[in-house]
């Protein structure tokens, strides 16, 4: 009976343990559910919620804790969720994300019940541009009403610098929700906004406008647009390009002088351009002379930025004489006038093909055949061809029959008289004549008949016939004339050099001579030598200073020689570079007046090098000077047994003085950290640091080498 009892109450216990451990599973067990990928916007405060069901047979309760990219900007609400048995709630995940955020994000949720079972819920978060909207430049409007017809326009503005105008913008919100939109203008003061915020509903646009005051205004400007959404601070710019101009400007050109002749006709062309981006309708007018006229359309409309030509026509009276003014106007619109003119300078048709005719007046013939000459001058304005006519005896004539002159050009003509024997002698008149333009041009010329007596004619005769060789006696005495005293010169060079070369000989032969007696005397007389040898020195320091005192001074033939080269000089490279159109040598002073404007700075700083490097020479040539004067007098003084201490030698007062100033500014350029600076100076215009030390380097070569230079000069 015991024994049942026992088993009894084993399997009792044993049997609630099995139902203990199955109610704490069902107690714990629950699930959780939301999407695996969320979508969201930037810059908001957005939720999406968590589904969470009791599946256990008691009341839990559940907390939520967040992990990842994306857990620092996530709450929860509630923080907390109690269920029953089967019954389900949920959690609201609230995202508060930046507005620069974009792309995925990972989060990972933990939800824990009281007794410690956790579930885990992995996702991603999409953020995406969720505030689009736009903008949109539409044409100007010139007058604003209640409504504004809009046109959108994507280039920039060409507007006139008069009156007020306005440019509409569209704004369209393409979001399914609500935004504001904050307007903000960054342009000159005379353009502002007619709002600085506007509300647009879902999927709806508005216009709102810049205003420009263009009273006086002009030149190219760039407006800068910005606008902010309120909901996602979403910012869009825009460029507005605005080019105001002078919409009556007009470019008016005609020929500021001219030289016409009386009868002539002529043209000119009025240049008209128009230098903006508008069409413009212009009408011209004339002040002038009743010989001129417009010979085409005086009403015209040019287009933007094209040119067009007026013609111009004049054609004075022949007898007309004196200068005359004639303007031209353009009236742009029927408000702006514009005007140019040219001054006509009307010379006589009789004098603007003016010819001179230059000869004798009366020509003595001696019946023989011969040619006399007549020179032609075109004294006239114009380029003309003269038609030669003779009027006058059968055996007189002319040549050539036509002449072609430029103004101030001089031709030849030549008078041909070849009379017969029969004719009688006397006076017979010529007369020439130049015809050009229908003006007869004459000038007469008498023609006297002579018999010839035989001697005078045979002697005539004889010195026609011996003409060249007397050519060539003359020549013969002009050459003797000129090239005996050279001959002469020569000649005396030729003899000096032969008397100077036997002189030379007998030196050379009594310096052998000599010499050989010195060797012999310095064997017999050493002692002396220390004596002649001071006697030497002393005739080398007489010599020397009789070369300083006899240095060729700056006579005023050597300057002038110098000078004469100079200038051949210049005028050589001013011929080559003219007449190979490096340049035009009537502007020469222009070029050098714009070399010296355009390049005066470094032209100072190359002349303060070159004077700074030709100061330190000669302060080292000074130097070198002192230092070989204190050798000699040391050298004098061994010489004759004066001893003293040594001196100390290296502390020059010269030294301090160019040491220290040295350190001074070493200093100051390290402490004021210029070396960089000098450093890219030096790189930056090391061509002119380069070209001012050749120059330098010729200074002192022509130092160095003056002597030889003046003894070639004055040779």
């Amino acid at each position: 009976m015991n024994t049942k009892k026992i088993s009894l109450s084993w399997m009792s216990l044993v049997l609630i343990l099995v139902l203990l451990v199955g109610s704490v599973n069902a107690k714990e067990d629950f699930k959780a559910s939301s999407n695996k990928y969320i979508g969201l916007c930037p810059c908001s405060n957005q939720a999406y919620d968590i589904v969470v069901q009791n599946i256990g047979s008691v009341q839990n309760s559940y907390t939520i804790l967040a992990s990842g990219e994306a857990a620092e900007g996530v709450t929860f609400s509630p923080d907390k969720l109690t269920l029953i048995p089967r019954q389900k709630g949920k959690f609201s995940v609230i995202v508060n994300s930046a507005c620069n955020i974009r792309g995925d994000s990972d989060l990972e949720i933990f939800i824990t019940a009281d007794g410690g079972l956790t579930r885990v819920l992995k996702q991603t978060l999409k953020f995406s541009q969720c505030y689009d909207y736009s903008l949109q430049q539409g044409q100007v409007v010139e007058e604003i009403g209640e409504s504004i017809a809009f046109l959108p326009q994507d280039a920039p503005y060409s507007l006139c610098k008069d009156g007020r105008k306005s440019i509409p913008v569209l704004i369209t919100n393409n979001e399914n929700f609500q935004n504001k939109y904050k307007l903000f203008l960054d342009a000159p003061e005379w353009a502002g906004l007619n709002t600085y915020g506007v509300s647009l509903g879902a999927k709806t646009s508005g216009v709102f406008l810049i205003n420009l005051d263009l009273a006086d205004v002009e030149g190219e400007f760039n407006f800068k647009l910005d606008t902010v959404s309120e909901l996602g601070k979403v910012q869009r710019k825009n460029n507005i390009e605005v080019n105001v101009q002078d919409c009556y400007a007009l470019e008016l050109d005609l020929k500021g002088k001219d030289t016409v002749c009386g009868g002539e006709e002529r043209s000119y062309d009025v240049s008209i351009k128009n230098p903006v981006d508008f069409g413009k309708n212009i009408k011209l007018f004339l002040d002038a002379p009743e010989w001129a006229s417009f010979g085409n359309n005086t009403s015209l409309y040019l287009k933007s930025e094209k040119e067009k030509d007026a013609i111009l026509n004049i054609n004075p009276n022949e007898e007309i004489s004196g200068n005359f003014l004639v303007k031209v106007s353009a009236l742009v619109e029927n408000k702006i006038m514009f005007e140019d003119q040219i001054i006509i300078e009307v010379i006589p048709k009789f004098d603007c093909y003016k010819a001179d005719i230059s000869t004798r007046t009366s020509i003595t013939h001696f019946y023989s055949k011969d040619f006399y000459p007549a020179k032609i001058r075109n004294d006239g304005i114009k380029k003309t061809n003269y038609d030669v006519g003779l009027e006058g005896p059968s055996w007189a004539s002319v040549t050539p029959k036509n002449l072609e002159l430029n103004p101030g050009q001089t031709g030849n003509l030549n008078l041909i008289i070849n009379p017969g024997n029969d004719i009688e002698p006397g006076t017979y008149g010529l007369k020439i004549n130049l015809e050009s333009n229908d003006i007869i041009y004459s000038k007469n010329v008498d023609i006297i008949l002579k018999k010839e007596n035989r001697l005078v004619k045979e002697l005539r005769a004889g010195i026609m016939r011996y003409q060249y060789y007397s050519y060539l006696l003359i020549l013969i005495i002009v050459s003797v004339i000129i090239f005996i005293k050279p001959i002469i010169r020569i000649k005396n060079k030729i003899k000096k050099g032969y008397e100077k070369h036997k002189v030379k000989e007998e030196q050379i032969r009594a310096l052998k001579l000599a010499r050989k007696e010195r060797e012999e005397e310095k064997r017999k007389k050493k002692g002396l030598e220390e004596k002649e040898k001071e006697e030497e020195r002393k005739k080398e320091l007489e010599k020397k200073k009789k070369e300083k005192k006899g240095k060729p001074q700056f006579k005023k033939i050597y300057i002038g020689k110098v000078l004469v080269y100079v200038i051949i000089f210049i005028a050589a490279i001013v011929f080559v570079g003219h007449q190979n159109r490096l340049f035009n040598a009537k502007y020469l002073h222009v070029y050098i007046r714009n070399l010296f404007y355009g390049y005066m700075y470094y032209i100072l700083i190359g002349l303060g090098i070159v004077i700074v490097l030709f100061l330190l020479l000669l302060l080292y040539n000074l130097i070198s000077r002192k230092r070989k004067r204190k050798k000699m007098a040391e050298s004098k003084k061994a010489e004759k047994g004066i001893k003293k201490g040594k001196r100390w030698r290296n502390k020059p007062s010269y030294a301090i003085a160019i040491f220290v100033p040295i350190m001074i500014m070493l200093a100051a350029l390290t402490y004021l950290n210029l070396f960089d600076d000098i450093g890219d100076f030096v790189i930056l215009y090391s061509y002119y640091f380069g070209f001012g030390i050749a120059i330098l380097v010729a200074i002192i070569l022509l130092i160095r080498f003056y002597k030889p230079l003046f003894k070639f000069l004055r040779e």
